[in-house]
C-alpha cells in the first residue's frame, strides 16, 4: 500500500512536469519560428503582429473557458486533448498557407496552450500543501528551461520548408507519452472553485498592473523580436541565442 502511494505521488509530479518540458521545447521553437517564416510561405510580414495578437486572444479566452473541460475529462485526458489540438494547428499551417487559416490556427493554438497551462498548474498545485512550493519550482524550471532550449531549434533545425513543423509536431506527440503511459497520480477535483470578476478586482492593484504590463511586454518581445532581428540582418544562430537569453 505504501509502495503504491509513493508511486502515485511520484507520477503526480513526473507526468505533468515531463509532458510540460517537452511541450515547452516545441512551443518555444514554434513561437520564434512563426515570425521568421512568413516570407518562406509568401505572406506579408505585417501578418506577424496579427498572428501574435490572435494567439494571445486565444490564450486569454482559453484561460476562461477550459476549467469545465478539465473538470469533466480529468487532468490526464485534458492534457492529451489540448496537446492534440495544438499539434493539429501546427500541421495545418504549412499544409494551408493562407492568412485566414494561420490567424485561426494561432487563435486555436492559444486556447490549447491555455488549456495545457491550466491542466499542469492545477495538477501540481492541488494536493499536499507542503509540496506546493517545490512543485511550483519544478513547473517554472520545466516551462522556462524547455522554452529556452526550444529557441535553439532555429539554428539546429532551421526555418526552411516543412522540417521545422514536422519536428514540432513530433515533440508535441512525445509530450503526450507521459500521461498516456502513466495512468496514476492525477488529482481529483470534487468541488472546483472559481474567482468571480469582483473577487479578481479586489486583488492587490500592483499585482494586477504588473501582470498586465509584463504581459504586454512579453507578448511583444516573443512575437516580434525574432522578425526584428532578422530584418536587421542577424543570422539564425544569433537569433536563437538572443531569444534563449531573453527567457
Amino acid at each position: 500500500m505504501t509502495t503504491t502511494t509513493t508511486l502515485a505521488r511520484r507520477s503526480s509530479t513526473f507526468v505533468p512536469v515531463a509532458g510540460l518540458t517537452i511541450f515547452a521545447i516545441a512551443s518555444g521553437y514554434l513561437m520564434s519560428l512563426i515570425p521568421l517564416i512568413t516570407n518562406e510561405f509568401k505572406m506579408s510580414q505585417d501578418l506577424v503582429s496579427w498572428l501574435a495578437s490572435s494567439y494571445y486572444c486565444g490564450l486569454l479566452l482559453g484561460s476562461i473557458i477550459v476549467e469545465p473541460i478539465v473538470v469533466r475529462l480529468g487532468h490526464r485526458v485534458s492534457f492529451i486533448a489540448f496537446l492534440s489540438l495544438l499539434a493539429a494547428t501546427v500541421i495545418m499551417m504549412p499544409l494551408v498557407p493562407s492568412q485566414q487559416v494561420w490567424l485561426l490556427a494561432r487563435f486555436i493554438a492559444g486556447v490549447a496552450v491555455a488549456g495545457v497551462f491550466v491542466v499542469v498548474e492545477s495538477w501540481l498545485l492541488i494536493g499536499d500543501k507542503k509540496e506546493r512550493a517545490k512543485r511550483l519550482g519544478f513547473y517554472m524550471t520545466s516551462l522556462y528551461g524547455g522554452t529556452t532550449l526550444g529557441q535553439f531549434g532555429i539554428s539546429v533545425i532551421g526555418t526552411q520548408g516543412f522540417e521545422p513543423f514536422i519536428m514540432i509536431f513530433a515533440l508535441l506527440c512525445m509530450a503526450m507519452l507521459p500521461p498516456l503511459l502513466c495512468r496514476q497520480g492525477q488529482p481529483s477535483i470534487e468541488h472546483p472553485q472559481s474567482l468571480s470578476l469582483q473577487q479578481i478586482m479586489q486583488l492587490r492593484k500592483p499585482a494586477l498592473i504588473g501582470c498586465l504590463v509584463s504581459g504586454i511586454l512579453m507578448g511583444s518581445i516573443y512575437g516580434l523580436m525574432p522578425l526584428s532581428l532578422q530584418q536587421e540582418g542577424v543570422a539564425n544562430e544569433q537569433i536563437s541565442v538572443l531569444m534563449a537569453a531573453s527567457f
